[in-house]
This record gives C-alpha cells, structure tokens and sequence, in this order.
C-alpha cells in the first residue's frame, strides 16, 4: 500500500498528469476494498480454528459470539445476547455475560472501549 501512496504523492504533486493522479487514488480505494473481505475471512478461519482446538469453548453461544465479533466488529453484551437470540431464538443475557468472561480469560476476545468486546484471536 505503501508503494501506492508514494506514487501517488508524486503524481499529485508534479501535477503533469492529474488523470494519472486521479487513477492512482481510485486503484488505492480499491486496492484498500479488496483487503476488507479477506480480513473477514481471516477472522473467521481464526474462530473456526480457536474452536477446533478448545473443546470447552465449543458450545453455540460462544460460537455465535464469536462469529458475530468476527463479522460486526466490537459489540457489548446486549448486542451480543441479541445476535445469539436471533440465531438460536432466545437467549440470557446472564449467559451470554458469563460466556463473554470465560472468553475474555481464555484470551479469545479482549475488552475494546467502553463496555465493547472485540476479537482477539487470529488465523495464525
């Protein structure tokens, strides 16, 4: 990416082919929308493999959690309880707090700002 904003930078300031400047931002964007959804599959292959080798954390609760800190970012507990209702048709928020902590000390997710959780684990 690095390479992209040095080439910009230079077209952008000789000003000798604005086009060409124009054209090397857009690649940029792109380049930078491409990047988006591969980080998404990394995040989800990390999970899947988190799951695969932590039987205790295996249940559907902290699958759905971390499915959906994967894919939605960071998101407190009340979000959370809502996207775990939402696939298995209801869902306690006591649970889902106590599923949050277990995964907070197994140091699968981390706490983000304010009262947010974020993903923690990767594909690595």
């Amino acid at each position: 990416m690095s390479r992209l904003d040095y080439l910009e930078a230079i077209l952008t300031e000789s000003r000798k082919y604005p086009e060409l400047a124009q054209l090397m931002g857009d690649l940029r964007v792109g380049a930078a929308l491409y990047g988006e959804p591969l980080k998404l599959i990394q995040r989800l292959l990390g999970v899947r493999r988190y799951l695969e080798r932590s039987p205790e954390s295996r249940d559907e609760v902290s699958r759905i959690v971390l499915n959906a800190l994967a894919l939605r970012g960071p998101m407190n507990v009340s979000q959370l309880t809502r996207e775990v209702a939402r696939e298995k048709g209801s869902a306690s928020r006591v649970t889902v707090r106590k599923r949050v902590k277990e995964l907070l000390d197994e140091g699968a997710i981390e706490k983000g700002e304010g009262h947010e959780y974020k993903l923690r684990i990767s594909a690595k």
